[in-house]
């Protein structure tokens, strides 16, 4: 009878995990994907570098929040170029050349907006510098894991407005299915371990 118990529970136990793994399996992407209401108004958006549509949609945004400015982390200075061709107020961006990674960025971006409140009284608790961060929706949960591990200053707040799903070329419901598209899924795959290498390596 005790045995019958034990297998009882073991099987349980067992189940338990089976149905637990399987659901954050299936909302992996989606998990992953963190993103903030636009706000009303924000004073800076950085644009981390990577694919031509983080750079689209910043351009939308920096056309609806006028008098903001507009970090570009990219891997060239020639960027700018087009941008003045296309009619952008170039004093109000800036072009970071020099980070390598996810965590150069982070790091970059930190640095500059405590350096910026520094500089500024306006800035407060009560009132904090607000900054748009920019990146594929996938990306984002990192990006939030690097910032927090980095700063904690509550006179800086950070929103986390990831390129719309269509515009990526995707769904919502390519990410619920993520593990059934072949171009999102190894992607996916890559980010999880990402994710996880920053998460220990901060701990």
């Amino acid at each position: 009878m005790l045995i019958t118990r034990k297998k009882t529970v073991v099987f349980c136990i067992l189940l338990v995990c089976i149905v637990f793994g399987w659901y954050a399996f299936k909302n992996l992407a989606l998990w992953l994907v963190v993103a903030d209401p636009l706000p009303p108004s924000i004073d800076a958006i950085f644009t981390f570098a990577g694919e031509t549509n983080r750079l689209v949609y910043s351009k939308e945004l920096f056309g609806k929040y006028p008098g903001t400015q507009w970090l570009i982390s990219y891997p060239s200075k020639k960027i700018a170029i087009p941008l003045r061709k296309d009619g952008f107020d170039i004093s109000r961006i800036q072009i970071v050349d020099s980070c390598k990674n996810t965590n150069s960025e982070a790091m970059f971006l930190v640095n500059w907006a405590v350096e910026k409140t520094r500089q500024s009284k306006k800035f407060s608790e009560q009132k904090p510098l607000q900054i748009g961060l920019v990146s594929t929706p996938f990306h984002m949960r990192r990006i939030r894991l690097e910032i927090k591990r980095k700063t904690k200053d509550k006179a800086i707040r950070y929103y986390f407005l990831p390129v719309p799903y269509n515009k990526c070329g995707f769904t919502q419901n390519d990410y619920k299915y993520w593990w059934k598209n072949y171009v999102l899924k190894p992607a996916i795959i890559l980010e999880l371990k990402k994710y996880v290498y920053y998460f220990f390596k901060y701990w």
